[in-house]
């Protein structure tokens, strides 16, 4: 901003300068160019303080800002993996039972409350989760294919809730709307505007209590929730992908399922790739989990689990059995 703002004073100064070698200038010449360094140096002055004001943006969204950018984010996410599998044969049933699991799991969490969602994408060819804040998950019909019981199931789903509960998504928001803001003010006083006039004074001035309305404006929705996709897209840090990791051990432990089936599914799939794109090395994870369970039976004395399945709800076939029924290939672990 300042180098900008110095070119412009620079150009006006060194104008003004040459002017004075070749022609006499006349004092009205004068008093205009005075008059617009004054206007640039001002403008600059109210870029600072309004820059300036973006710092309270730095503190966590209201719940209604959060689900106004997860939704955002969550349409993203299912046209990036091809739409919802929602009919077809079995697949309902398929929806309910993974909103059983995923609820029961979510309910052991710090943020029982939220409108958890969980839903499967018709992407056949990734083995990956994906969630966004407000409490959508989403699991792709490869994974489905891909995971031998429902505690693998459910170590998959608990990491994803663990994302939204410890917030990592809503840090990354909150970095780009500070960016964003400042943008907008450096942008509004130099007369480079990156959106409408009226976008940008929502902005700025939601500087002041640090919450912006995203459901009335849909245009700063979209900005941020491109910008905070940019970021996912790069992944979140090693520690936040560890802290999933140990939460969703303690919310399988706490829903009744063994979390070494997670550390199974861990262990069996591909380094680099699906589960583990953008995330810590394989082994890595595995003993950070192990590690975290061996302190809780420090702590908690030895621990057995029962491998639950979800009580009063029957499983339907998920799509590696049925394509074992059909005389397929029984699982896809890849």
């Amino acid at each position: 901003m300042s180098r900008h703002l110095s070119v412009i004073v620079a150009a006006v100064l060194g104008g003004a300068s040459a002017g004075c070698a070749n022609i006499a200038l006349n004092s009205s010449a004068l008093s205009s160019g005075s008059a617009f360094a004054g206007r640039v140096m001002e403008n600059g002055a109210k870029a600072v303080h309004d820059a300036s004001k973006c710092n309270a943006f730095k503190v966590e969204p209201a719940v209604k800002e959060e689900y106004a950018l997860g939704g955002a984010v969550a349409v993203h996410w299912v046209q990036r993996g091809g739409g919802l599998r929602l009919k077809g044969s079995g697949e309902p049933e398929v929806n309910v039972y993974l909103n059983t699991v995923g609820k029961n799991l979510a309910a052991q969490s710090e943020r029982p409350t939220l409108e958890w969602t969980f839903g499967v994408l018709a992407d056949s060819k990734n083995f990956t989760a994906l969630s966004s804040p407000g409490g959508y998950v989403f699991v792709t019909h490869r994974l489905l294919a891909g995971v031998q019981n429902e505690a693998e199931l459910a170590g998959v789903l608990s990491h994803e809730i663990a994302h939204i509960v410890l917030k990592h998504a809503i840090h990354q928001y909150t970095s780009s709307k500070v960016s964003l803001c400042k943008a907008l003010a450096v942008g509004n006083a130099v007369g480079g505007a990156l959106l409408p006039p009226a976008v940008v004074s929502t902005v700025v001035s939601g500087g002041d209590h640090g919450t912006l309305d995203l459901d009335g404006n849909t245009s700063l929705l979209g900005k941020l929730a491109e910008k905070t996709i940019d970021l996912l897209d790069k992944g979140n840090s090693k520690d936040e992908e560890l802290e999933a990791d140990r939460m969703a051990a303690q919310l399988m432990m706490s829903a009744g399922y063994d979390p070494r089936a997670f550390v199974s599914l861990l262990k069996r799939t591909d380094e680099g790739g699906g589960v583990f794109a953008n995330h810590p090395k394989r082994d890595d994870r595995v003993e950070n989990i192990e590690d975290y369970l061996k302190q809780v039976r420090a702590t908690e004395g030895k621990q057995e689990f029962a491998g639950l399945t979800t009580q009063g709800l029957k499983s339907p076939p998920l799509p590696h059995e049925v394509t074992a029924q059909q005389g397929g290939v029984a699982r896809d672990t890849k």
